[in-house]
């Protein structure tokens, strides 16, 4: 027997013999206890199950739901958690973050736990070197030309020949000279501060914020450098002063990412005026060849004259002026001494220096010898007419009418030896004679052209020397006084 709940009874089901007095419509006493019926259930009658088929199914079935759901829960919460398992890669860093704070940072290649999101995250950071082109930005670029790989590949020529530029579409650099010019850059750089990188910067907006940062490096460096400048000289320097600007650009807003390298690809004038252009660099260089073999034609020229002695020579020279022209005479006169020991082949001291002997060759040297050659003849020629001239005078003073005589015989014969005198004979006894001479036209052709070589030889000597003059001019003239 079980114990029943009089409320879960139908009443149907009881038989009204039973009833109480009470149960029977009899008024209920004012304070009634609990009743409690045993019933057999194999008894007979009609009394049903206590809950139908229905019911127990549905409560069963909720049962197991319940269950089941507990068990995926459970589940639930260790897939979370093994969710957090992240691994990085070869290549990259990995960086924790929980509640939007990073734990950890700079996380070798491995398998790495964190907290799943919205918990946590793991963010991980490529540590290789990214290259960036960028063909277009300061180029003219036209519908042949459109993609960054094509634009650094491209000729000078496949970009818009035409000389207006549309704003928007047509790049361009602004130069100090306020000439305009067009450039293609190449970029490299890493991911350095991984933890700035992580909370600053977006992936899918990483490459625009380096492609600005050098953009705006390019555009205030080339402002600072003319078109000449730009064109002509090398163009690292102007890439390490893009590089320091742009990465500057990248410290201020915390971007975590450093530039290693900014190298300018190209460099070209206004697309329109490549031809002109062309043709102006073409003369430079043709001016500049022009000028290299003046310098190495002066350097052969004082090579010829003075030999290795040319340089000091100039210098000494152009220091002689400067005493000169400042009124220092002694220290002037010094420095002539140094410079005639030096074109005489002796030891020399010039501004604290000792040069050794034999430093002067060339023309300046012959010319040197020459003059002592004529000086040492001048010399021995007066030595020798002093010598003349004293034999002379013992001679005269021992017998005059005997000098005079042999001299006079002398002068005559070599008088008439001269190609323009003619003798002529006289008859004997014929005293006094009028000769009608005309001049002989042989002779006088001869006699012309013999004056004409002298003068001829005379002016090549002259020029010869005047050249010699010029040659040890200094820069600033040698001022010759006149007697």
């Amino acid at each position: 027997m079980a114990d029943t709940d009089p409320r879960d009874s139908d009443p149907r089901d009881v038989d009204p013999g039973e009833l109480t007095p009470q149960e029977a419509g009899a008024p209920e006493a004012s304070a009634r206890g609990a009743s409690v019926r045993l019933r057999d259930p194999g008894g007979g009658g009609t009394q049903g199950p206590r809950m139908d088929p229905a019911n127990q199914s549905l409560a069963d079935a909720l049962r197991f739901t319940y269950r089941l759901l507990r068990v995926g829960m459970v589940a639930l919460i260790i897939m979370f958690v093994f969710s957090g398992m992240k691994t990085v890669n070869e290549g990259e860093r990995g960086t924790k973050v929980r509640f939007g704070r990073i734990v950890a940072q700079n996380l070798n290649p491995g398998l790495h736990w964190n907290w799943a999101y919205p918990v946590g995250e793991m963010v991980r950071v490529g540590v290789g070197t990214v290259e960036i082109k960028m063909g277009t930005a300061f180029m003219p670029v036209n519908n042949r030309v459109s993609t960054q790989a094509e634009a650094m590949g491209a000729a000078a020529d496949s970009f818009s020949s035409t000389t207006k530029l549309v704003p928007g579409r047509a790049g361009s650099n602004i130069t100090a000279d306020l000439n305009i010019a067009h450039t293609q850059w190449t970029i490299n750089y890493q991911r350095t501060n991984h933890g700035q990188w992580a909370r600053n910067v977006t992936p899918d907006q990483e490459s625009a914020m380096v492609r600005v940062a050098v953009q705006r490096g390019v555009v205030h460096t080339i402002a600072g450098v003319t078109i000449d400048g730009l064109l002509k000289r090398s163009g690292d320097g102007i890439a390490a002063k893009v590089r320091v600007a742009a990465q500057q650009t990248l410290d201020e807003m915390g971007s975590g990412i450093t530039i290693e390298r900014v190298t300018l690809s190209r460099k070209i004038p206004p697309v329109g005026l490549l031809d002109r252009f062309a043709s102006v660099q073409a003369r430079a260089q043709d001016a500049a060849k022009e000028r290299e073999d003046a310098l190495l034609g002066r350097d052969q020229r004082l090579n010829e004259v003075a030999g290795p002695a040319a340089s000091l020579l100039i210098e000494q020279i152009n220091e002689y002026e400067r005493l000169v022209e400042l009124g220092l005479e002694d220290e002037a006169e010094v420095l002539l001494a140094s410079i005639d020991a030096v074109l005489e082949g002796r030891p020399a001291e010039f501004r604290g220096r000792v040069y050794e002997a034999g430093l002067i060759s060339g023309e300046v040297a012959q010319v040197i010898n020459d003059a002592e050659g004529r000086v040492s003849t001048m010399i021995s020629q007066a030595i020798a007419d002093r010598d003349y001239f004293l034999a002379k005078q013992d001679q005269f003073e021992s017998n005059p009418r005997l000098m005079i005589a042999r001299d006079w015989s002398g002068a005559m014969t070599s008088f008439m030896d001269k190609d323009f005198v003619q003798a002529m004979v006289l008859p004997e006894g014929v005293s006094l004679a009028e000769l009608l001479i005309s001049e002989d036209p042989a002779l006088t052709r001869e006699l012309d052209r013999e004056r004409k070589r002298r003068e001829a030889l005379e002016a090549y000597e002259r020029r010869a020397q005047e050249q010699l003059r010029e040659a040890f001019r200094s820069r600033r003239g040698i001022k010759e006084e006149t007697e």
